[in-house]
């Protein structure tokens, strides 16, 4: 079995922003599946802006490397990032990951993939003294789990890339070897080559949240909530967050919600709003 990053992508007419950066192969595939969306595209290639295939694609080039300089856009500019290559030819990993994720929005998604070290044929290559990847990072699954909550993204999602199809047991001779062995195998860890990741900077919830109301009636209502949470000028607080409620017509359950989210005690905020019903 083979699939790459669009994968995880569903095709939308919404005017997203995305940014491509080192993934030239998956242009022509985003451009289909966002065809009034803003692509950035940036590449260290100085020829692919003119190559056939991407050509007429309405792209907008930057001609940089990622893993060198910093690059040329706003702080969350940007709702979808795919990176392939970020996890395996990256210089400082967790340097490069924090600089482009802090180019997504809070609700953005990252895409990419890596090289596993557990598939079977490059532990049989190890076991012969064969390390055949030299500059290229390989990774276990828990440590990309590790860093990229390190770098603040909050949920990951993996999906085989390239993964050796089953025979009728469920698994492959390779596989088998491994597993007598007392390797591991969850979700055929032991026959993927290439996982690809998905990482969300918000939770679903989070994400759900943000994408109901704006930045600025957000902050002002995670403002009034830790003030009533912390008995600051309370009476006051609770008139403003009223008001509010009422001027951007934000429903009960989303102000219950938000609690949840972002207060230390949201049982003192849920107890008060309680006996304001």
């Amino acid at each position: 079995m083979q699939q790459d990053l669009t994968y995880f992508l569903t095709a939308s007419e919404m005017p997203l922003k995305i940014l491509a950066v080192e993934s030239l192969v998956l242009l022509p595939h985003l451009r289909g599946l966002y065809p009034r969306a803003r692509i950035e595209a940036v590449t260290r290639m100085e020829y692919a802006p003119e190559t056939v295939e991407l050509r007429g694609l309405e792209l907008s080039w930057t001609l940089a490397d990622y893993r060198r300089e910093q690059l040329p856009f706003p702080q969350e500019s940007f709702d979808l990032l795919v990176a392939a290559e970020a996890l395996t030819e990256a210089y400082e990993p967790y340097l490069e990951l924090m600089a482009l994720g802090r180019l997504l929005q809070g609700t953005g998604t990252m895409l990419t993939q890596y090289r596993n070290v557990r598939c079977h044929s490059l532990l049989t290559a190890l076991r012969a003294g064969d390390f055949p990847l030299r500059e290229h990072h390989v990774w276990a699954k828990p440590e990309v789990v590790r860093l990229l909550n390190d770098t603040l993204f909050k949920e990951i999602t993996f999906a085989p890339g390239v993964q050796e199809e089953p025979d009728r047991e469920g698994q492959s001779a390779g596989e088998g070897e491994y597993l007598a062995l007392g390797f591991d195998n969850f979700s055929r860890d032991l026959a993927t080559d290439v996982w690809l990741v998905k990482a969300d900077r918000s939770t679903a919830t989070v994400a759900n949240l943000k994408g109901m109301y704006s930045q600025d009636t957000r902050k002002m209502l995670s403002r009034l909530l830790h003030r009533l949470e912390y008995g600051v000028a309370a009476e006051q607080s609770l008139e403003q967050l009223r008001e509010l409620c009422r001027r951007e017509q934000i429903f009960p359950e989303y102000v219950e919600d938000f609690v949840q989210e972002v207060c230390v005690h949201p049982e003192r905020v849920l107890d008060f709003l309680g006996q304001d019903k």
